[in-house]
């Protein structure tokens, strides 16, 4: 695709090893996006941390790395990871790539094993991320992030909120304060903007589009 760079040989990639460390480079610079099949050294980290584990109803073989750039709330240029399904990778770089064109806002782009695979603190680390082999918000069955084919952008200013009887739920609580959509901020998705826009053109759904709920940081590939 137009602006990605797709490399498909194995590259030495280190551990991030603790939360927030990501690759700063400066505030300009071409988009660059890799997808490779898992290096042993992020397996390793999808075992420790149980995001992959025996009985995930997707093979190890059949995800994908991606380092990709992308542009924080600074403006400054960084390079983030995430692990998608291995179909749709390539079609995900290109995604990132036009949200990197468009200098659309990004806090931080780490596999879910930095945050110990657990989306509360992940999601209240305001990171963007893909895979996950756990069960959907408030239910029990297997989420879209559980076979590669879901992502999470920006989850504080794009909540998941479900309004009941009983009370209005958003997560991440830190995500309240966005939770007014009219009030459109950086880092926010909104209905026609650049980031539903790409993704509408590889047929993904957004959850802000749902009407039991809205997962307004949620797309996925089969509007799941």
């Amino acid at each position: 695709m137009v602006g990605t760079t797709m490399a498909r040989a194995a590259v030495a990639l280190g551990f991030f090893g603790m939360i927030g460390m990501q690759s700063a480079c400066a505030t300009t610079g071409a988009f660059t996006g890799t997808a490779e099949p898992l290096p042993d050294s992020v397996i390793a980290r999808m075992l420790a941390s149980g995001s992959w584990r025996e009985g995930c109803p997707v093979a190890l073989a059949d995800l994908r790395y991606l380092r990709m750039s992308y542009v924080d709330f600074d403006g400054a240029v960084r390079e983030g990871e995430m692990v998608v399904a291995a179909d749709i990778a390539e079609a995900i770089v290109g995604v990132f790539a036009k949200l990197f064109e468009a200098r659309f806002p990004i806090a931080r782009m780490q596999l879910v094993d930095d945050f110990a695979a657990n989306d509360d603190l992940s999601m209240a680390a305001n990171n963007t991320s893909a895979f996950n082999c756990r069960a959907v918000t408030g239910g029990t069955g297997y989420s879209q992030h559980s076979y590669g084919n879901a992502i999470d952008i920006n989850t504080i200013q794009n909540p998941y909120v479900r309004v009941r009887d009983t009370g209005t739920l958003i997560l991440p609580p830190e995500g309240a304060a966005f939770a007014d959509r009219a009030d459109v901020r950086p880092g926010m998705i909104v209905a026609g903007d650049v980031v539903t826009a790409a993704f509408a053109e590889i047929g993904w759904v957004w959850g802000g589009d749902w009407t039991s709920l809205k997962d307004y940081q949620h797309f996925s590939s089969n509007g799941q």
